[in-house]
């Protein structure tokens, strides 16, 4: 547990004693004393039952907050105990529950034993590009993602990623090659594309790429396609 989670929690603890005269234990402090499903399940049931309606006790939103954040620690540690022994799909969902934290370090980690467990198995490679990307590891990133593709040549999202990355990296015309090569895999893979990534996205990373490779006749017709369905999109004001 951070140091600086450690020290607000205390705080919390503190403020809720002065607010408390009486010598019981609340909720919060007996999950704190012995942190288990019940204390949890105990605590959250209490504090959760003053919100109803339009409650104003914000005091005990945050007290929610950090015991779910306090829960999901919990869990995870319990998880990591075993993490190289559960199933291999059980693994992955790890890794990409770690992804979404962006405790990429440990995502990455996870990944990188099922990549030597199951070298054929695209999905790991992809999630694993994707956290070097988001730490900002742009080569490996790279590397990652074409590994993805070499294992299933039609993984239409990792196209997309990787499209990212090298544009990320100045490679405009490489990007540009990889997008429009992932395109024709489009609605060929195994997964729904919808669920990876937003096709408005990736249509506004098209258009950046054909403006940046001087592909300004196709531009104009995806342009004018994006701002008939999403006119108020932030990133217009990034295009030219």
């Amino acid at each position: 547990m951070k140091i600086s989670f450690v020290i607000s929690i205390f705080a919390l603890l503190l403020s809720l004693s002065f607010a408390d005269d009486s010598k019981e234990l609340n909720p919060f402090q007996k999950y704190i004393a012995d942190p288990s499903i019940t204390t949890f399940t105990q605590a959250i049931e209490f504090y959760h039952s003053d919100l109803d309606g339009d409650s104003k006790n914000d005091n005990h939103r945050i007290i929610l907050s950090y015991l779910y954040q306090m829960e999901m620690d919990r869990m995870i540690e319990q998880i990591d105990v075993f993490a190289d022994s559960i199933a291999p799909n059980i693994q992955f969902n790890y890794a990409n529950l770690m992804l979404e934290l962006r405790r990429f370090d440990k995502a990455i980690q996870v990944y990188d034993t099922l990549n030597v467990k199951y070298p054929a198995w695209s999905c790991p490679w992809r999630h694993k590009g994707e956290a070097y990307f988001k730490s900002g590891d742009l080569e490996k990133a790279e590397k990652a993602l074409e590994q993805a593709i070499e294992t299933r040549n039609e993984h239409y999202d990792a196209y997309v990623m990787l499209a990212e990355v090298q544009e990320a990296m100045g490679k405009n015309e490489e990007a540009l090659k990889t997008l429009e090569t992932g395109f024709t895999y489009l609605g060929k893979d195994i997964e729904d594309p919808e669920e990876e990534v937003e096709d408005v996205d990736v249509q506004f990373l098209y258009l950046k790429l054909l403006q940046k490779n001087g592909r300004y006749d196709k531009a104009e017709d995806i342009k004018n396609s994006l701002m008939k369905a999403d006119p108020d999109d932030k990133r217009w004001e990034d295009i030219k």
